[in-house]
């Protein structure tokens, strides 16, 4: 059975060898804007304490069950007058790829977005190569906007997403109703 997720916030005794071999693989940074380059513990460090100045929330994705600690997602380009965020993720356990888990970590973050901090919307952008993560995030309920050329960097073209609040809990019902186990509001 499919352990359920928890986020809590990101601390910097999270910041140990495991977390500096899932940000320098590249299968894990693959389409990461971190990308290719090499990271320390104190560029972690930095990058932690900083992030409440930036408006970015960190959090840890913890399974509920066996309390372990296989990754990391954020909140952040919050845009409090328009009422909208963008959310990032990654699942550096390699064990925990697949199954729900990046969906119930979407889930558990635009519920943060949504509800606790009232927002209306939430944009970003994906590979359009990364077909994984694109129908993890339809399953979400995001809809495909449009496609940006050359957005990071050279060839690397994204799509730009989007879910309004609305949409979210039309799509929050449907998946608690269907796997009332992994997903509560």
């Amino acid at each position: 059975m499919q352990d359920k997720i928890n986020l809590r916030p990101l601390r910097l005794s999270d910041i140990n060898k495991k977390y500096l071999l899932w940000v320098n693989d590249p299968s894990v940074t693959e389409y990461l804007r971190i990308g290719k380059q090499r990271l320390m513990r104190n560029d972690l460090v930095r990058y932690i304490k900083n992030s409440p100045k930036e408006g970015r929330h960190n959090y840890a994705i913890i399974t509920t069950n066996s309390k372990l600690h296989i990754g990391n997602c954020s909140i952040y380009s919050i845009d409090k007058d328009k009422r909208k965020f963008e959310i990032g993720y990654f699942i550096g356990e390699k064990k925990f790829w697949g199954g729900h888990y990046s969906s119930m970590l979407i889930f558990n973050l635009l519920k943060i977005g949504f509800i606790k901090m009232g927002l209306e919307k939430c944009t970003g952008y994906i590979n359009e190569n990364n077909i994984k993560a694109r129908l993890t995030n339809k399953f979400s309920g995001y809809k495909e906007i449009k496609r940006v050329n050359n957005f990071y960097e050279k060839k690397k073209n994204v799509i730009k997403i989007e879910i309004s609040k609305k949409d979210w809990l039309k799509n929050a019902q449907v998946l608690c109703s269907k796997f009332p186990k992994l997903y509560e509001i």
